[in-house]
């Protein structure tokens, strides 16, 4: 950074070189200036994250900014918007955070106090040896974390705002509900698909199928036990024995041929083997 970019730095120093007490003050100043320089303005001390109507807005360091020299509260105006910066010397260790109060964007960095700091008294750069290395610090751990985020945030905000929600309707997909068929109801199964194996459930196939067989002309379980037919003809069976009839007495159907499942043994009709 050059030299003309510490414009207004000497100036600061001047108006606080009585208050100043430790190292640390001096570090805190170097931030509030650095705010300064990026348009922030000082509106008091403390973490009050309410602001009042004319709140009164400064370049200055305000009264009691170092009253305690390990903690400090500053709070600042920048777009209409309030921001708290807070700094701790924790043994040796300067933890400083800038928390934008409206988002909760929150950033930090932290200085080795000794390392930073070498003396109380003299110019700036005399105070602190590594001015450009602490400045940009300052801007990309401190301020630029916190203003992204409000640029990330704002332009979600914008986008969202600018986009109109979009009602998108399925239409119905013959493929899902099928053909409509009379006296269905479009997706109440028009294929049947639910009814299939239904008629096994029902032997005697009064709403169709069924596992039994109804012979031609309706099934009577009386009806054909006298008709003539062959021997072991069961109305209703899904299969019937077949075999050569005598007549039209059944009694005469006792050994068909061939049936290899009812060959009898030789002298099979002899009453005296």
């Amino acid at each position: 950074m050059a030299e003309n970019d510490y414009f207004g730095l000497e100036l600061l120093f001047k108006s606080v070189e009585a208050t100043i007490q430790t190292k640390s003050d001096v570090l805190i100043a170097v931030v509030h200036w650095y705010l300064i320089k990026n348009s922030f303005r000082n509106v008091g001390i403390g973490d009050d994250k309410t602001l009042s109507d004319g709140e009164e807005t400064s370049e200055l360091l305000p009264d009691g900014w170092n009253s305690n020299p390990h903690s400090y509260s500053l709070r600042y105006m920048n777009n209409g918007q309030l921001y708290i910066l807070h700094g701790i010397d924790s043994e040796g260790t300067m933890i400083v955070n800038l928390l934008q109060v409206k988002t909760l964007n929150v950033s930090n960095t932290t200085f080795q106090i000794e390392d930073t700091v070498k003396a109380v008294k003299g110019s700036a750069t005399t105070m602190i040896t590594e001015l450009p290395s602490v400045l940009d610090r300052i801007r990309m751990q401190l301020l630029v974390p916190v203003f992204e985020s409000n640029k990330k945030d704002g332009e979600t905000q914008t986008a969202q705002s600018s986009k109109e929600p979009v009602k998108t309707e399925r239409e119905p997909s013959s493929l899902i509900i099928g053909p409509r068929l009379p006296g269905r109801l479009p997706g109440s199964d028009p294929l049947g698909v639910g009814n299939v194996g239904r008629g096994d459930l029902d032997p005697f196939g009064r709403g169709g199928g069924g596992m039994i067989f109804e012979p031609p002309g309706g099934f009577n379980p009386l009806g054909n036990l006298r008709q003539p037919g062959p021997f072991g003809n069961i109305p209703g069976a899904r299969f019937d024995p077949f075999g050569p009839v005598v007549g039209n007495n059944p009694r005469q159907f006792r050994n068909p041929d061939p049936n290899p499942d009812h060959l009898p043994p030789p002298g099979y009709d002899d009453m005296f083997m």
